[in-house]
């Protein structure tokens, strides 16, 4: 199914009719291999995404979740977007693709959805992060995923390339001991980069800051 996707490059949306043009805001075939290898290598069971869109980053996690082959596995997505933007296309997809039994569906804004699960002490293994690109809201994504991920886990972040999205990461590794793991090769749409979150607690003291 996500060769057919990405090759054809469209999807037909069942809930309007209407033909989506997958790029550019679809990842690459090359960006999907390296998230789902990432899923495989960390041999993650419970992932998180925000910013679902068409669905294909999700189908390569899924991929990868159902190669590690846990019966616990899920995949939680949060996307405000999904029905206004992109007429349930991600969800469709998905749904086609199977997964729907083990997908947590959140149709709201990530500063909401991300404290509430929080609060209802969910834990992650990876996440998936491809959502608003301003530097403010990526900043407050990487706070809660941070906390959310178990140590030592990883975020895969999509856009790297824009200036917003790089610098809001670089907080984390200058203040906070995350790791920037890989960094594929430049290009001007579809940049990514992988960050580990540190395994020991967070002792910095309260008026901690370094300059990033």
């Amino acid at each position: 199914m996500i060769e057919q996707l990405l090759r054809d490059g469209t999807v037909v949306s069942r809930t309007d009719g209407n033909e989506h043009t997958l790029a550019p805001i679809a990842i690459t075939a090359q960006e999907g291999e390296a998230l789902r290898e990432c899923v495989v290598r960390e041999r993650a069971v419970q992932t998180i995404e925000v910013g679902l869109a068409y669905g294909i980053s999700a189908l390569f996690v899924c991929e990868g979740l159902a190669i590690n082959g846990d019966e616990r596995a899920r995949h939680t997505v949060i996307d405000p977007h999904q029905a206004r933007s992109f007429s349930n296309c991600g969800l469709q997809v998905l749904d086609d693709a199977g997964f729907t039994p083990r997908l947590d569906v959140y149709a709201e804004e990530s500063q909401r959805a991300l404290p509430r699960l929080l609060e209802d002490e969910r834990r992650f293994d990876l996440a998936v992060l491809d959502a608003n690109h301003r530097f403010d809201a990526v900043f407050v994504d990487l706070v809660y995923l941070g906390r959310l991920l178990r140590p030592g886990a990883v975020v895969f972040l999509d856009d790297y390339q824009l200036p917003g999205v790089a610098r809001a990461s670089s907080f984390f590794v200058t203040n906070v001991g995350w790791r920037i793991e890989s960094v594929s090769a430049p290009d001007a749409l579809h940049q990514w980069a992988v960050l580990r979150t540190p395994t020991t607690p967070d002792t910095r003291p309260f008026d901690a800051f370094v300059d990033f």
